[in-house]
């Protein structure tokens, strides 16, 4: 998995101990607008009538295969944005702690160049 860093550092979710997904930070997007996002995912998918035990489940899948699936091809841009949305809804509903050694995410600043 590369880490994918923006001007102002990157974002980094963690799913069973392996570096999952990895989003830029910078140029109007930060760890705030990516958690709005996720929640209008969670609230228009409550709005389709799905229950939060289904949604919890659903999640939980979307990571385990994209941890343990071989890829073959690169993710794009939207389904890199998807499994990061997916491991934030994990995190609001309470199911992966934020700040966890195996689950969660390290958000990181820009590396500094000498």
């Amino acid at each position: 998995m590369t880490i994918f860093e923006g001007s102002e550092g990157s974002v980094n979710g963690y799913f069973k101990g392996k570096l999952i997904v990895s989003r830029p930070l910078g140029d109007g997007r930060t760890l705030e607008n990516y958690k709005k996002e996720a929640m209008r995912v969670l609230i228009e998918a409550m709005r389709d009538g799905h229950q939060l035990d289904h949604i919890k489940k659903l999640s939980y899948k979307t990571l385990k295969n994209f941890r343990y699936e071989t890829l073959v091809k690169q993710p794009n841009t939207e389904e890199k944005d998807f499994v990061l949305f997916t491991l934030l809804i994990l995190i609001k509903l309470g199911a992966v702690d934020e700040d966890g050694v195996k689950e969660g995410l390290l958000t990181c600043k820009r590396k500094k160049l000498s």
